[in-house]
C-alpha cells in the first residue's frame, strides 16, 4: 500500500489526476484506481448493510472516474479553505466529499423506505414508494440493466458509461452465467480479470455495448433506454392514472408510518409541513407531483396559489423551491435527497423562512 496521497508510482495522487486529465491515457489512470482500490474495504465497511460488494465496487469506481474527470483546482482550494487541509490531498478532499454525500444519500433513501414503506403495485408487481404517473409509464431505468451480458463467447459486467477497463468473467458456460446472475461470485472468481476497454464507435472513441441489442454506442441513459424495443424498454405495460384508478380503485399508492407517540403537528422542526402538508389538505385521489413539474409549475390547481405565495414571499430560489417541495409533501430527507442538499441546510433554511404570517397565507390557501 502506498502512503497517504501518494500513488505507488511516487507521484501525489493530485497530480496524477492533472496528468490524466491532460493526457488521457489509461496507463496514467491506473495508479489512480490502484490507490483507491485500497480504501474500498473502508467504505464498504460503512454501506455494507445497505448493498453488495459487487454493486458497491461498480458504483465505487463509477464515483471515481467522474471525480478525476470533473476534479478542478478551484474546487479544491474551496474545500481546502473550508476543511483546513494542504494541497497535497486536494483531490483526495473531493473525493472524500463526493463519498460522504454518496453514503448520506444511500442512508437517507434507506430511512425514507422506514419512514415509507414501499407498496406493491397491482399492475407490474414492484416495491415502489409511490404509484405515480412516472412509474405507470413502466420505462426500465439503469438500474433495470442485467449486471452480466455475453459478448464474443465471453461473460462481461454490464456498465452504462465507458471505462479505462472492463471486468471479465472468462468463457461462457451456462453454469457460470446462472451463478453469476445469482450472486454466486466466489465459485468463479478466479475467472475474474480486468481487461483494457474494448469497444469503440465508428469515430474511435470510447463506446458501450448495449446488452440488449450488442450495439455499441456513446453510453446508456433512461432516454436511450426509451427508444429501445418494448419488450427491452419497459417491464410491464404502460398505464394512464385514470386507466388504473378505474382497474384498481382499493389499491393503495402510498404508505407513511405514524409516530402515535408525537401527534403531527407538535415537532416544531416539521411544523411548516405538518400544516400544509397536500394528504391533509387536497381532497380526491392521491397522485404524487414530481419534483419536474414542480419546477416547471405543472402542478393541480390547488397548489398553484400556495406557489404564487411562496414565490412572492420568498426572495432566494433555493428557500422556494425547498417551501414548494415540502408544501407538496416531500420531507426533509426527501427534499435534502431531490435537492442535493445537506439534511441540516434543510432544516435551517426552514427555520429562516419561517413566520407566522406565510403560515396562515399557505394555509389559507391549500
Amino acid at each position: 500500500m502506498s502512503k497517504l496521497h501518494h500513488c505507488l508510482n511516487g507521484r501525489p495522487v493530485t497530480e496524477q489526476v492533472v496528468l490524466y486529465q491532460q493526457t488521457r491515457d489509461s496507463r496514467d489512470y491506473l495508479p489512480i484506481q490502484f490507490y483507491y482500490d485500497n480504501y474500498k474495504d473502508h467504505w464498504f465497511a460503512q454501506l455494507d448493510d445497505y448493498m453488495d460488494r459487487m454493486t458497491f465496487e461498480s458504483d465505487f469506481d463509477y464515483k471515481l472516474s467522474v471525480a478525476v474527470n470533473m476534479f478542478k483546482f478551484a474546487t479544491a482550494a474551496h474545500l481546502q479553505k473550508e476543511k483546513g487541509y494542504g494541497p497535497l490531498g486536494a483531490f483526495n478532499g473531493f473525493f472524500y466529499k463526493i463519498l460522504s454525500n454518496w453514503k448520506s444519500n444511500i442512508k437517507t433513501s434507506a430511512f425514507r423506505v422506514k419512514r415509507r414503506p414501499a407498496v406493491q403495485c397491482p399492475v407490474c408487481s414492484r416495491m415502489v414508494g409511490r404509484i405515480d404517473m412516472k412509474h405507470l409509464q413502466h420505462f426500465k431505468t439503469i438500474s433495470d440493466l442485467p449486471k452480466f451480458m455475453v459478448w464474443q463467447g465471453d461473460i462481461y459486467e454490464v456498465t452504462s458509461m465507458p471505462r479505462v477497463y472492463v471486468v471479465t468473467w472468462g468463457e461462457k458456460t451456462n453454469a457460470k452465467l446462472e451463478a453469476l446472475k445469482k450472486g454466486d461470485v466466489k465459485a468463479f472468481a478466479s475467472c475474474k480479470r480486468r481487461i483494457r476497454w474494448p469497444w469503440k464507435l465508428e469515430n474511435g472513441t470510447k463506446g458501450v455495448l448495449c446488452p440488449f441489442t450488442k450495439n455499441i454506442v456513446p453510453q446508456i441513459e433512461e432516454e436511450y433506454i426509451k427508444t429501445l424495443p418494448i419488450e427491452h424498454s419497459r417491464y410491464a405495460p404502460p398505464m394512464t392514472h385514470h386507466e388504473f384508478t378505474e382497474k384498481y380503485p382499493r389499491a393503495r399508492i402510498q404508505s407513511e408510518v405514524y409516530d402515535l407517540h408525537r401527534p403531527v403537528g407538535k415537532d416544531q422542526k416539521g411544523v411548516l409541513q405538518d400544516h400544509i402538508d397536500r394528504d391533509h389538505r387536497v381532497t380526491g385521489p392521491f397522485e404524487s407531483i414530481d419534483y419536474d413539474d414542480i419546477k416547471s409549475g405543472d402542478v393541480p390547481m390547488s397548489f398553484e396559489s400556495a406557489f404564487r405565495i411562496i414565490e412572492n414571499f420568498i426572495k432566494d430560489e433555493t428557500d422556494q423551491e425547498i417551501l414548494k417541495l415540502i408544501a407538496t409533501g416531500y420531507t426533509v430527507d426527501d427534499v435534502a435527497t431531490t435537492l442535493d442538499i445537506d439534511k441540516k441546510e434543510v432544516r435551517s433554511r426552514i427555520k429562516s423562512v419561517r413566520s407566522e404570517e406565510l403560515w396562515r397565507l399557505l394555509v389559507d390557501t391549500v
